[in-house]
């Protein structure tokens, strides 16, 4: 049975300006040869020179920890907590939609009751071992995610040389 298409489910799951975003995103991706594989229901992870750089996930409910509301998606880099320091230093606003993204320990996996961790000299107590989603990403937080993507991209692109 072929995997659905990332347009499909998100036009079958998403609304409104969450649509429109991730639409967007998913266009970066494709512009940039960032490729798109299916992972499980509803959920897509970016792979770019064959190396695993994110996910997308959106309204799912198979585990505690990816439970979101109707017409919700999240972005997730993949290893990319190497890049943050670049990303900061070409995207204006990175530092504070990093912070606004930290996800906070559920308690629904092995890292309970999570960790703390200092981000950018800022402390967060009990983060999940999955730190960083930006959920329900707005236009700033896409551009954000966009330029997480080129530098990760740039990185992969100077490794191979």
């Amino acid at each position: 049975m072929p995997k659905p298409k990332i347009e499909e489910v998100a036009e079958a799951i998403l609304e409104n300006d969450n649509l429109a975003n991730i639409l967007d995103l998913i266009a970066f991706t494709k512009e940039n040869k960032i490729t798109l594989r299916w992972s499980s229901t509803n959920a897509y992870q970016l792979y770019y020179k064959s190396k695993r750089i994110g996910i997308i996930r959106m309204t799912a409910d198979a585990y505690k920890m990816y439970a979101m509301p109707a017409n919700s998606w999240y972005f997730s880099p993949w290893d990319s907590h190497d890049i943050l320091d670049e990303l900061i230093s070409v995207e204006k606003n990175a530092k504070e939609i990093i912070w606004n993204n930290v996800r906070m320990c559920i308690s629904c996996a092995s890292c309970k009751p999570g960790h703390d961790r200092t981000i950018f000299g800022k402390v967060f107590e009990k983060t999940c071992h999955s730190w960083f989603h930006m959920v329900n990403p707005n236009k700033d937080t896409i551009d954000c995610i966009k330029s997480l993507l080129r530098v990760k991209k740039n990185q992969l692109d100077n490794a191979a040389i």
